[in-house]
């Protein structure tokens, strides 16, 4: 398991399959820093985690399986799911829905999964998704993501966060090279952990073998999945050609 596709392919495999989904989808229907926007509501209590954008009832739903210390996610996110969010996100014509898949070759991505999945229960999963991002090649070498954090959400917030992190001293989970078990035998996951488990385990099911992975459903039509960066022109053409049918 690898965070990009091998070699040249990591830019043309996405491409690739999304053409050829795009192709299925044609052939179904004839026969049958944060982002401007985001709706994840403010709460003062934890909740499930919500690490969702936008309508369940847009029609078309893009699944997104990430590692926040994978330089290939983190380019999607600066390049394409910002403006993905700000516009189509927006005008309610994508569901983005983020999977935690934290890598086992990245040494903090099962912490910053945890950082993100403490933040979602509080309705500051966007400006936090955000703040990892952005910030990754700062915190990349040491783990030392919770300044970011801190700085992204409100103090009151941020201490509420942390003493969920801080109530997990085990090691975090993470996708193993070998789809084995996402936490060592013996390991007492905290609260937040489980959430990240099943995120890895429905990734194996896919399968996503690297990170980002991504899946559209258009339609009840779920197309093939697809990896690694894709620009933002590019994504849009694809969904204006599937909003067009």
């Amino acid at each position: 398991m690898s965070a990009t596709a091998p070699g040249g392919l990591r830019r043309i495999l996405p491409l690739a399959i999304l053409a050829l989904a795009g192709i299925s989808v044609v052939a179904s229907l004839v026969y049958a820093g944060p982002p401007a926007t985001q709706q994840h509501t403010k709460s003062d209590s934890p909740s499930a985690p919500v690490k969702t954008y936008g309508s369940r009832s847009a029609p078309i739903t893009m699944e997104i399986f990430t590692d926040y210390q994978c330089p290939s996610c983190r380019e999607l996110y600066e390049a394409t799911l910002k403006q993905l969010i700000s516009d189509y996100v927006a005008s309610g014509k994508v569901y983005l829905v983020h999977h935690d898949f934290p890598l086992q070759q990245h040494k903090y991505s099962g912490q910053a999964a945890r950082w993100a999945n403490a933040a979602a229960m509080f309705g500051d999963f966007g400006a936090v998704e955000a703040a990892l991002y952005d910030n990754q090649s700062a915190w990349d070498a040491d783990g030392n993501m919770q300044k970011f954090v801190a700085a992204a959400i409100s103090g009151s917030d941020f201490h509420r966060i942390e003493a969920i992190v801080n109530a997990c001293p085990g090691p975090a989970p993470q996708a193993q090279a070998n789809r084995g078990a996402p936490l060592p035998p013996g390991a007492h996951p905290c609260a937040i952990d489980q959430d990240i488990v099943k995120d890895i385990e429905l990734g194996y099911k896919i399968p996503v073998n690297y990170t980002p992975t991504y899946q559209i459903v258009y339609k009840s039509q779920r197309l093939p999945p697809a990896w690694g960066a894709v620009s933002w022109q590019i994504l849009k053409q694809f969904f204006d050609s599937l909003l067009a049918q």
